[in-house]
């Protein structure tokens, strides 16, 4: 783009160091441009990756209170075993 606008300003006679000096006005434009356009798409992505790194710490202690609900169940389940085997003793 840069040579075709440079080539444009030439042809409509315009100096060759004014030209060039358009074009790298015009590229820096642009940079700065694209600059504040991925400044904004980037806070959206660390705005995802927060809410993604959330649910993830969420699952893990989930997983956390299903081991230790499991392990009370089995534990409950173990003293009736052993309490209907004391019974059956007793009796």
């Amino acid at each position: 783009m840069e040579v075709l606008l440079f080539r444009a300003l030439k042809s409509a006679n315009i100096e060759g160091e004014t030209a060039a000096k358009v074009v790298e006005a015009l590229e820096e434009h642009i940079d700065v441009a694209i600059g504040q356009a991925n400044k904004a798409l980037e806070a959206k992505l660390d705005g995802i990756k927060m809410s993604v790194d959330a649910v993830k710490a969420g699952n893990e202690q989930m997983r956390v209170w299903m081991v230790i609900i499991t392990s009370i169940l089995a534990i409950i389940a173990l003293l009736g075993s052993v309490a209907s085997v004391v019974v059956q003793v007793l009796k």
